[in-house]
Formats: C-alpha cells, structure tokens, sequence
C-alpha cells in the first residue's frame, strides 16, 4: 500500500504480464483439445488409435488426451505468476521438441501421431518460446514529485 499525492491509500497490484495471459491461452486450448479427444476416442485403449480418430485434423488417442490435458492444467496454473508462466514456456519447447522427435522417430508410435500432430508439436514449442521470451513491460518510472 502506498500514499498517494491527494492523501488517499492505494494498493498496488501485481501486473499481469503477456506470458502469463498466453500460458492461459494456451492452457485452455489445450484442455479444450484434451476433452474433444476423449469425446472421439473413449477412455479405452489407451496406446491404440488409428488415424481415423481425429480432432480437427490431428490424430489422437486417450494418451496424448491426457498429455493434452495436464499440459493445458499447467498452463492455466502458470498464469497466476510471471516466473510461473517463464517456466511454463520453457517447459512447453521442451516438451513440444521431445513430442515432435517422438512421433517422427518412434516405431510404435503410442501417442497415435500423424504429420499434423508432429507439426502441433512443433507450434507448442513455438508457442513455449514466445511464453518465455515474451518481454515484460516495465511499470510507470516515478516523476520527481513522486520520489521526495
């Protein structure tokens, strides 16, 4: 709390800052991806799919709807602080490269990817960077007649 010019208390609250509303934004569109995946695949089989078993083009199965979930909870917790939401980017490239790698290497590919999938990953990574490397704009400098 502090005083202000005309004598009137006010409280400073922490600013939200641009990666702490995309780590938000991202976190919902994940969750939103998870549950539409769990609407076309079910909750069995969880390492099966084919490619028939589709959320707007992108592959799925229970598994990577569970990945897609926890992801986006994390997402939308990082949102309640700056070093939280840097954290969550960070986290997020390096997931999102370790998921591309995967689904392009792996022979059984249990995460049911197809090349849109792979791409998806990609963007997540993109996405992790431009959460963790957004800059913060820095607050108000104080005038003269503020700082006596």
């Amino acid at each position: 709390m502090s005083l202000n010019m005309a004598g009137k208390v006010s409280v400073e609250r922490p600013r939200t800052t641009a990666g702490q509303h995309l780590s938000l934004l991202v976190g919902v569109l994940l969750i939103a991806f998870g549950v539409a995946g769990f609407f076309v695949t079910g909750f069995s089989g969880w390492t099966e799919g084919t490619h028939e078993q589709q959320v707007i083009g992108f592959a799925v199965n229970p598994l990577s709807n569970v990945l897609h979930l926890v992801l986006g909870a994390l997402g939308v917790l990082a949102r309640t602080g700056a070093r939280r939401a840097r954290w969550y980017g960070i986290f997020l490239v390096a997931v999102g490269i370790a998921l591309f790698a995967y689904s392009n290497n792996a022979d059984d590919n249990a995460l049911n990817a197809n090349w849109p999938t792979s791409a998806l990953h990609l963007v997540l990574a993109f996405a992790g960077l431009v959460i963790a490397f957004v800059p913060v704009r820095a607050g108000k400098r104080p005038s003269t007649a503020e700082l006596g």
